[in-house]
Order: C-alpha cells, then structure tokens, then sequence
C-alpha cells in the first residue's frame, strides 16, 4: 500500500529538503495566504520520510496535480465508531472534486487527512457542509488544516 509523507516548512527548508534527496519526487505547494509557508508531499511505499512524522496510508483516491487550482488539507480525528459511520462515505471520490485522496495516519489510527481540488470553492465548501466532521471547532494545526495551496511544479 502506497504511503503519503508530508510536512510544512519555509521556501529555505523546503527547497533544502529537496536538494538532499534529489533523487525523489516531491509535490510542492505554496499557501496562498502566507506564501512564506509551503507543504511538501511525496508518495512512496516506505514507513516513514520527514522528521515531521506526518506519514500516511493512502486509503482512496489521487492525487492528481490540475494546475492554478487550489487544493484543501482537512486533517481530522475519528475514533473508532466514527470512523464505522463516515469511512465508507469518504472513501467515495466525490462527483464535483478534481482531486481527492483520504489517508489515515500510520502512528495514530484514529487520524485522517483528505487533500481535495475542486472545480469551484462552493463545491468543496458544499462537500464540507455534509461532511461536518472533518471541520472541527478549532483552527489549528493540530486540528484543521484550511490551507489553499497552488502547486509548485
């Protein structure tokens, strides 16, 4: 099963990351808010890749790169009869996104993240309304990540 790694850091970080491993293949994406901050993704079969220990077990879906369009990070918690209620319905890929992937995280099972592309904002934000339990009442790192990010390619 193919593994997601991910991790946030400066273009300065970032970029040496890259430059370390310049044999790999990374998806680089830089906030639209605070373009100072950037999320890097690669996908492998390995356990684990970034220091972060943000790793994950792809689910369902891809993620496929659609250029000038942002993409969503929704990173939520379910425990386990949450995740027999709402797992099935996520694993679905959803009619109007571009782009979507559900990973569980290899450390903690009860942790998820969803990196979504849609066609237009009020399709994800429509997506979101009746999947209320990815949002959380915090907007944090540790809870809910809200970034729109472009692709860096």
């Amino acid at each position: 099963m193919e593994k997601l790694h991910l991790t946030f850091g400066s273009s300065y970080v970032v970029e040496d990351i890259k430059k370390q491993n310049s044999t790999k293949k990374f998806l680089q994406f830089s906030d639209e808010i605070n373009p100072q901050q950037h999320a890097l993704i690669t996908i492998d079969n390995e356990q684990k890749f970034f220091k972060s220990n943000l790793n994950y077990s792809i689910l369902s879906g891809n993620l496929d790169i659609i250029k000038e369009k942002s993409y969503f990070f929704n990173h939520f918690s379910l425990d386990e009869k949450q995740q027999k209620m709402h797992l099935t319905s996520l694993q679905q890929f959803p009619n109007k996104a571009c782009s979507f992937i559900l990973c569980q995280s290899l450390k903690y099972d009860f942790d998820f993240l969803i990196i979504s592309c849609w066609t237009n904002i009020s399709y994800y934000r429509e997506w979101l309304s009746n999947h209320n339990f990815v949002s959380t009442p915090y907007d944090s790192s540790d809870s809910f990540y809200s970034k729109k990010m472009h692709i860096d390619l």
